[in-house]
């Protein structure tokens, strides 16, 4: 993220689950991708799909600025945003009238601090100053030439002592009146995050990923060790530390008019292992391994990385506790810029679109409750009132989140695809309602996929889950409308699951082919038992049942061959079978799930396929003897199906491959000529077989002599 941050200074399913052996189907909302398509008014659902009334968000004050960097509070309830790129410090009264307080010679005022006398300091970038602004708008230059960019400033008063976190040196200075020292130094390249909390200072580090508890003493201790290269984010409450991390993704970002820190991107690229292999160099090539080459106190303390590795591009918010366990509360691909902690609550900033997430500490429970039309969120601040002010980025823009919850919010589901036109039935909700909360459910259907004006009207709003129905005239289509509504704006009702039930009108099925082996015309491996196989659709998705006849040429009536299939394929031994021209029929019916009034059955024929048993009838003639080699002339027919393979064989000796005299096994009725070798004078035999499709065996034979030679 610092790489984007210097880039910034240079220049955001359904489940349709079938009811189980029934025609009634469920549309189920429940899981937060099952609200990916629908359309949220003043309404927001969390990773855990609970849908709740949203925070009220508003524009606080228009100012003229690439970016709100940081925000505090003065005790009269006015703002002062420290902005970029012209380096103007703004004030805006409650009304939300801005003016500027103080334009800067840099370019970027990235953070503030304020003192209980109200003064303010402002930390600066490009060149390193820290300056001190005085209620009455006079300023002065209190430190410069401390590395390149102050991004961090957290003020002491009881010592009056002003902490800043510099870069690109890694280094944290104490200011105090007439004196800036080095309070901390480390072996990383940015200090991008302080809170002072007691008496410790927390420091959040890029390079490294490091978080430094800094006792008064300026005695440093690591108290993590982060997967991600930069902790951007920081937060403490009774001594439990929460650490945001914004490491992009593998691709550099651009690097603006002034020179930034060329700094590895990403664990795990090849820019993420630095060439020099010097002792002052860390490297990090996996999760939870030590860097080598840190300072004793930069690797004391180091505790345990995530529970898996986060993938390039991924950012974690970790819950550091005071005994060092650590937890990882949330992940997401994602920049987690600025935290904020009220109650048991954790709001989350980020980039790259603009997204303020609420994390549940307990129950890691995640939603997002804002995403602004800005890329990136810098500055999260609590006022008085409770409300937070959200500064942002890209361009500069200040926003109020109010601590109270809109009156009414609504959902808009996606739209339900019935498929064909469906009943719709039974409606139920889980909900939680406080006292003075509601929730009420509205749907309308139709029949084309977009709702227009062809559909029905919303149906009216019901309030009991109990008893309610999905309203709506049989249609393809159906749309629910979820409204959420508050009399009290610190309460809010939560919506866990919404069931719709709906039954399809039943429609026939239909069998789409039916294949059956034909010996004339393919080949079988094996011929004497046919593979039968079908393909059969249900508008309904109802389960099929089938029933296989067979019949004769000749047969007055089907033969049942099979009953009660529940596969679309079926393997009939033929042998069983006599001879002949068949039809094979299959029917098919979604009785097992239609009441018989309204069930269909459908049936398909085949055409006609031959089975036989009978063998070819081969002929074999000689048709004369010259120079001691015979010429035979053989004939065989088979009544069925086509032949496909003969041989010959002479006295009884080995066979001998023969092939018809057109060269092609083709048909029925094939015609051999064929000459033997020389044969010995005698009597002699010779034994032709012929094979057909169906793989019956046929033989004709001729015995002849072989005179002597004169």
């Amino acid at each position: 993220m610092l790489r984007f941050v210097l880039a910034c200074i240079a220049i955001a399913t359904v489940a349709i689950v079938p009811a189980q052996a029934s025609k009634v189907k469920t549309w189920q909302t429940g899981a937060a991708s099952s609200y990916d398509k629908a359309k949220f008014k003043d309404a927001v659902v969390s990773d855990q799909g609970v849908v709740r009334l949203s925070k009220q968000l508003k524009p606080l004050a228009k100012i003229e600025a690439a970016h709100v960097w940081d925000v505090i509070e003065d005790a009269a309830g006015n703002l002062i945003a420290a902005t970029g790129d012209e380096g103007k410090l703004f004030l805006i009264k409650p009304n939300g009238e801005a003016s500027v307080l103080h334009h800067s010679k840099e370019s970027q005022i990235l953070c503030l601090a304020r003192t209980p006398d109200g003064v303010i300091y402002a930390g600066t970038g490009p060149s390193d100053q820290i300056l001190r602004i005085e209620p009455n708008g006079k300023h002065t230059i209190v430190a410069d030439k401390l590395g390149k960019y102050v991004w961090a400033l957290a003020y002491d008063a009881p010592s009056k002592s002003l902490f800043a976190g510099t870069g690109p040196n890694g280094q944290i200075y104490r200011v105090t009146p007439g004196d800036a020292k080095v309070f901390y130094a480390t072996k990383q390249d940015h200090i991008l995050s302080l809170v002072l909390s007691g008496t410790n200072l927390y420091a959040g580090t890029d390079r490294g990923g490091l978080v430094y508890r800094i006792d008064p003493a300026g005695k440093g201790f690591v108290i993590y060790h982060a997967a991600q290269n930069e902790v951007r984010g920081l937060a403490v409450h009774e001594g439990v530390v929460y650490a945001g991390t914004a490491t992009p993704g593998a691709k550099r970002l651009p690097v603006g008019p002034f020179k930034s820190p060329t700094v590895p991107v990403g664990p795990g690229s090849a820019a993420a292992t630095p060439a020099s292999s010097s002792n002052d160099e860390p490297t990090k090539t996996q999760i939870g391994t030590v860097k080598t080459g840190l300072a004793a106190e930069d690797t004391k303390g180091i505790a345990s990385a995530a529970p898996s590795a986060p993938a390039p591009g991924d950012n974690s918010l970790y819950r550091i506790a005071a005994d060092g366990s650590v937890r990882e509360l949330f992940r997401d691909k994602t920049l987690l810029l600025r935290l904020l902690r009220i109650g048991d609550r954790l709001f989350v900033g980020t980039g790259m679109q603009g997204q303020l997430f609420e994390v549940d500490e307990a129950t890691k429970e995640r939603t997002e409750i804002a995403r602004l039309d800005n890329g990136q969120i810098h500055a999260l601040l609590q006022r008085k009132d409770g409300s937070i002010v959200i500064g942002a980025g890209d361009p500069g823009r200040l926003y109020v989140l109010d601590d109270r919850f809109a009156t009414q919010g609504t959902i808009l589901s996606d739209v339900l695809d019935g498929k064909i036109p469906t009943l719709w039935g039974a409606v139920s909700w889980k909900a939680t309602t406080p006292a003075g909360t509601a929730v009420s459910f509205a749907v309308r259907s139709g029949n084309v996929a977009e709702p227009d004006d062809t559909w029905s009207a919303w149906s009216a709003e019901q309030t009991d889950a109990a008893s309610a129905r999905a309203l709506a005239p049989t249609a393809r289509y159906l749309q629910y409308r979820l409204t959420l509504s508050t009399k009290d704006p610190r309460a809010t009702p939560e919506v866990r699951q919404v069931i719709v039930r709906y039954q399809s009108s039943n429609q026939s099925p239909e069998i789409t082919s039916l294949d059956v082996p034909d010996l004339d015309a393919v080949a079988v491996e094996q011929p004497k038992k046919f593979k039968i196989k079908w393909k059969a659709v249900d508008p309904n998705e109802d389960e099929l049942i089938f029933n296989l006849f067979v019949k004769k040429e000749g047969w007055k009536d089907w033969v049942l061959l099979e009953e009660n299939l529940e596969k679309s394929e079926f393997e009939w031994d033929t042998t069983t079978a006599p001879s002949g021209l068949y039809q094979v029929k299959v029917t098919a019916t979604d009785r097992h799930d239609n009441p018989p009034a309204e069930s269909f059955t459908v049936e398909r024929v085949s055409q006609q396929v031959p089975i036989t048993h009978l063998p070819p009838v081969v002929t074999v003639q000689l048709v004369g003897i010259e120079a001691g080699k015979a010429n035979l002339d053989a004939t065989a027919v088979d009544p069925l199906v086509r032949l496909v393979e003969a041989s010959y064989t002479v006295d009884g000796k080995r066979w001998t491959n023969l092939f018809p005299a057109d060269g092609l096994f083709d048909s029925k009725t094939e015609r051999f000529r064929f000459q033997t070798e020389t044969l010995r004078p005698g009597a002699h035999v010779i034994l032709v077989r012929v094979r057909d499709a169906a793989g019956n065996l046929g033989s004709g034979d001729v015995v002849f002599t072989v005179p002597k030679a004169p």
